[in-house]
């Protein structure tokens, strides 16, 4: 009998054996299935990266990074990916979708960090104390980080520029709340003492001082800011991105630092010279220098007349700006834009300037008589274009 169940035990313990040893094959088979797919889906990832960034294809990238998504829709890389491919393609609705399933599926930012609330922050359809909010979660994460690094820039900077959209916001959408000024000041603050000198913090901190009525604390706060990228080289990758220098230069026209704003202005021209704004901005600018040659004039022109050279001084600038004004329209009419203000302030000018200087038309039109593409948008535009801008 005892032999029996010794037989019996033995065949039981090698069923048994036989059943763990099936288990650990499944077990290993999911585990390398799954570490197959994870690695897949890096790799499409990966791909659609390139596509966005490397190739401007988000096209393309976005077929890609959906491949990803159709296998994990989980997956917090691929769906943060999906959002900048949705904002590259103008789909705002779908951006913000995507966004915001990954903060469901990462609450506290500690899987794939604060991006996707600095996303929402900017995109975000309710503005205001919403956008703060979603700050407020970068901000956190964001602290973290970069305590936890001495030598990594990254977070810092993200920090810092999380800090100063939460001062502008103070200083456009939430300007009535009754704490919004010192608000604006203690962001601005932290953000100075993350990056004393962030080209980014330092613009902020002249705007609100600007706001303030503190215009030479702002000249300083510009001042300081130029220092630190305006002597780099073409190309340098310290050197702000372009839309910051572009808006850089209004800030400065406002501050009167114009010497100041059409040096930055050539060299935005050297890299892109196929900006309405570019244009429109330096032919304001040389036409409030000609202004000030033109009232400096007057102070110091004896009773009998005056100089040559000082009547050559404004007339000359004037006339650049005409020309940087002409190109301004030039572009306005080819690229189809439709900033109304742009367009009235430049007729504006160059009608001022046709005062002063007599009437005129570009270079390139003056053989061809074609008065279409020359001469202030009024003058081009005849009776129709009166119309027209009636009508809007």
């Amino acid at each position: 009998m005892a032999k029996t169940k010794t037989k019996a035990s033995k065949k039981a313990r090698r069923k048994e054996s036989s059943g763990a040893t099936l288990a650990s094959v499944l077990t290993n088979i999911a585990k390398h299935e799954q570490s197959q797919q994870s690695a897949n889906i890096d790799a499409l990832i990966a791909q659609a990266l390139s596509l966005l960034q490397a190739e401007s294809n988000p096209q393309q990238a976005l077929k890609v990074i959906t491949s990803a998504l159709t296998k994990n829709p989980t997956n917090l890389r691929a769906l943060e990916l999906a959002g900048e491919i949705n904002i590259e393609l103008e789909d705002i609705a779908t951006a913000i979708r995507c966004f915001t399933t990954a903060t469901e599926l990462d609450p506290e930012g500690t899987d794939s960090g604060a991006e996707k609330f600095l996303w929402l922050a900017q995109i975000c359809e309710e503005g205001g104390e919403v956008a703060i909010g979603w700050y407020e979660r970068a901000v956190g994460v964001l602290r973290v980080k970069a305590a936890a690094s001495s030598s990594d820039e990254e977070p810092r900077e993200k920090l810092c520029s999380a800090l100063c959209g939460m001062a502008e916001l103070y200083m456009t959408d939430l300007c009535m709340q009754p704490d919004a000024e010192p608000r604006c000041e203690t962001y601005i603050t932290e953000a100075l003492l993350v990056s004393p000198s962030s080209p980014e913090a330092l613009s902020t901190l002249a705007s609100f001082r600007i706001s303030q009525l503190k215009p030479d604390d702002a000249r300083a706060a510009l001042t300081r800011s130029l220092e630190v990228w305006k002597d780099l080289g073409l190309g340098d990758e310290r050197i702000p991105a372009y839309p910051f220098r572009m808006s850089f230069t209004r800030l400065l026209i406002e501050c009167e630092m114009l010497e100041e704003t059409m040096d930055v202005l050539e060299g935005l021209q050297q890299e892109d010279d196929q900006v309405v704004d570019l244009w429109y901005l330096g032919g304001w600018c040389l036409f409030l220098i000609g202004s000030k040659l033109k009232e400096q004039e007057k102070l110091k022109v004896p009773a009998n007349g005056n100089t040559d050279d000082e009547v050559e001084d404004w007339r000359d600038t004037w006339a650049a700006a005409r020309e940087w004004l002409w190109n301004c329209e030039k572009l306005y009419k080819a690229f189809g834009w439709d900033d109304e203000g742009i367009k009235e302030h430049a007729s504006e000018l160059l009608g001022n300037i046709s005062a002063e200087l007599g009437e005129a038309k570009p270079e390139d039109n003056k053989d061809n008589g074609d008065d279409e593409e020359g001469g202030d948008w009024e003058d081009s535009e005849g009776e129709d274009g009166d119309e027209e801008m009636k009508d809007s």
